[in-house]
């Protein structure tokens, strides 16, 4: 008996260690996404989406920023990316909401079929669906979690003239700001009255980045700022505006009585923000994400979806530039009015609707008010 568990032990051993070394050798698939790249524009490059996606994950909080090197992005097989979930740095909250998206994307028609997603549908689907962004990003539903998580300082700083609201707003700074740990809440309220309309919030992640907030008027999760009061948008639009810093005060504001004056809020504002950049110059390694203006091929990238080129269409179908024209003669094209150079382009709601698969539905704007906002992580 003893010769017989020698004989046979060993080797049931040695087979189990070699599966455990293999299970740690090659990444479970469903860690896995593949994202395809589909040339828009003649000066587009598979270089340039790959900073898009970049960007995209650390705006969702990935802290693959702080590496010299990018793990968790393989760009192998051009014009595919592939991801790891797992080796991309972020937190659980947000692997876990990631991982719940990519499972659904990967059960779609569009797939199947090429095994892949558009990497512009990948970012819709994270920056460009609120109810998405506020769960990667673990943004409360309720407004008054901030007042649980920071404590805010009692005198408020005032602004009414405003770039971007179209009322007054009243501005809660919290305590004792670090490098990485502010918070802000914008009341929109009105001049008179100090109606309170809604609530806007402003926090930054470990990572450095911002990541913003709409809350109504009692203080409940929305996706999208109300047009009457302010042109805010979703948070995509607040991270295109913002960029990756505290916006500065642009005009001078009047002063009222037990609020900051002008030039105190304005210097809060200000030594916050040279903190922010001084955590983000020592944090940020990766040389694509320390070089900020490169913020904007994100941008173009979900343009270049969201309002496809025919060049686009045709690498998204796999059939001839001429064979999409043909197809979509009944469709007026336009020129995007900050990017024109992307060339003649249709409306994404329009293409997915005669598309030849079926894929995850997305709403029909970035950064304003969609009819469809989505929410495929209930």
């Amino acid at each position: 008996m003893k010769y017989q568990k020698y004989k046979y032990g060993i080797p049931i051993l040695l087979i189990t260690i070699t599966l455990l070394i293999l299970s740690f050798s090659y990444p479970k698939k469903s860690n896995m996404i593949n994202l395809k790249w589909n040339k828009s524009y003649p000066e587009d490059t598979f270089t340039k989406n790959v900073i898009a996606l970049k960007w995209c994950l650390s705006f969702l909080g990935s802290d693959l920023v702080a590496d010299t090197e990018t793990v968790g992005i393989s760009t192998n097989k051009e014009p595919i990316i592939t991801l790891n979930i797992q080796q991309l740095k972020f937190n659980k909250n947000a692997s876990k909401h990631l991982k719940k998206l990519h499972s659904q994307l990967k059960k779609t028609e569009e797939y199947k079929k090429n095994n892949a997603i558009d990497l512009g549908r990948y970012i819709a689907l994270t920056i460009g669906s609120s109810y998405h962004y506020y769960k990667i990003v673990d943004i409360p539903n309720k407004l008054q979690e901030y007042h649980t998580s920071y404590a805010f300082d009692t005198i408020k700083g005032y602004i009414d003239d405003s770039s971007v609201s179209l009322v007054d707003r009243i501005i809660s700074i919290s305590k004792n700001n670090t490098e990485n740990r502010q918070a802000y809440i914008s009341t929109e309220v009105d001049s008179v009255s100090k109606e309170i309309f809604e609530y806007e919030t402003l926090e930054i992640m470990n990572n450095g980045q911002l990541k913003f907030g709409i809350y109504d008027h009692n203080g409940n999760i929305k996706d999208v700022a109300d047009r009457t009061v302010t042109n805010a948008g979703k948070p995509a639009k607040c991270i295109w505006c913002h960029e990756t810093g505290i916006q500065p005060l642009f005009s001078k504001q009047n002063n009222y009585p037990g609020y900051l004056t002008y030039p105190e809020l304005k210097d809060s504002l200000d030594r916050n923000n040279k903190l922010l950049r001084s955590y983000q110059d020592k944090h940020w390694q990766d040389k694509e994400i320390r070089n900020k203006r490169l913020h904007t091929e994100m941008e173009i990238s979900y343009i270049s979806f969201m309002e496809p080129s025919a060049e686009h269409i045709s690498n998204e179908w796999g059939i001839s530039i001429e064979e999409v024209k043909t197809k979509l003669k009944h469709l007026k094209t336009h020129r995007h009015h900050e990017f024109g150079f992307i060339g003649d382009l249709y409306h994404r709601k329009d293409i997915d609707a005669l598309a030849p698969w079926k894929s995850l539905e997305i709403p029909e704007s970035m950064r304003e008010k969609s009819a469809n906002e989505v929410n495929h992580l209930k």
